[in-house]
């Protein structure tokens, strides 16, 4: 009976010992890697992804690298910037060639396009009559650059157009042509309004011709002084509604000369206004 007894406080002790172990313990190390599917913490915005102990961290960065050569050394490239710098001069730097396709005697028509076919017809005053000009561009440009800008207010200047009479490559066939060109506005190379006020600042609307002392020399552009910006000022003249050609009736025209490949040569002048003004009294 005591060796029952003994056995039995032997077995309650042992239980006893068993039930205090803690069993949330854990075992710290270093070795211990994280395993979960990637989810993101909507207050902190960190994001956490799977990782095996295979993976290896990779650095990646997305500025170019200098170029060096084998020993190590930097190489180095140039390149060009290329401009050319006006100052203190007003310059006509584009005019615009005009296409109306088909035309007849009596007969208005609006302008095509801006390619004029020039073979054949002389642009050298010295080889007979001048039939066609030798400065104007196929997209419609119209420029002047001002860049007086060496006094605090920009002088102004004029631009005055007028056209010869429409005639064939070897001048025995002419036509008298009266030109019109629309009102455009006058931007900047930024495609902004040059006026420096709430003034909006355009061509003037022209009708110029050969046969008629009072359109034979109209002024496209007049601008006043101190009302303009420095630098580019340009009108396109390249859609329909921007140029109309009129060949009037007239006395010698035939069916045969109003279907020949005519050229009218137009005259630009630029003219600037002075820079310093006087007053005179008697």
């Amino acid at each position: 009976m005591k060796l029952l007894n003994k056995f039995i406080r032997l077995l309650a002790l042992i239980s006893l010992s068993l039930s205090i172990t803690p069993l949330t313990t854990v075992k710290a190390s270093d070795d211990i890697q994280v395993k979960d599917t990637t989810k993101s913490s909507s207050n902190l915005a960190v994001t956490y992804s799977d990782t095996d102990a295979s993976d290896t961290p990779v650095a990646t960065a997305s500025a170019t690298p200098t170029t060096t050569t084998d020993d190590g050394t930097s190489q180095t490239a140039t390149s060009n910037v290329s401009v050319t710098v006006l100052s203190g001069i007003l310059t006509l730097a584009a005019v615009p060639d005009f296409n109306f396709g088909t035309m007849t005697v009596g007969s208005t028509s609006k302008l095509q396009n801006n390619t004029a076919d020039a073979t054949d017809f002389n642009t050298d005053s010295t080889n007979g009559d001048v039939t066609a000009g030798q400065d104007g561009n196929d997209s419609g440009l119209l420029e002047v650059i001002d860049s007086r800008n060496f006094t605090s207010e920009m002088p102004g200047f004029t631009l005055t157009a007028s056209i010869g009479q429409l005639t064939n490559a070897d001048a025995s066939k002419k036509l008298d042509a009266i030109l019109n060109l629309s009102s455009i506005p006058l931007l900047n190379d930024s495609d902004e309004n040059i006026s420096n006020s709430s003034t909006y600042l355009k061509t003037n609307a022209i009708q110029i011709s050969n046969d008629s002392s009072s359109n034979k020399n109209s002024t496209l552009i007049d601008l006043q002084r101190d009302s303009y910006n420095a630098g580019v000022i340009k009108a396109k003249f390249n859609t329909p509604s921007s140029a109309s050609l009129t060949i009037p009736n007239q006395t010698g025209s035939t069916s045969e000369e109003s279907t020949n490949h005519m050229n009218a040569v137009v005259t630009w002048t630029l003219t600037a206004k002075p820079s310093v003004q006087s007053n005179l009294q008697k």
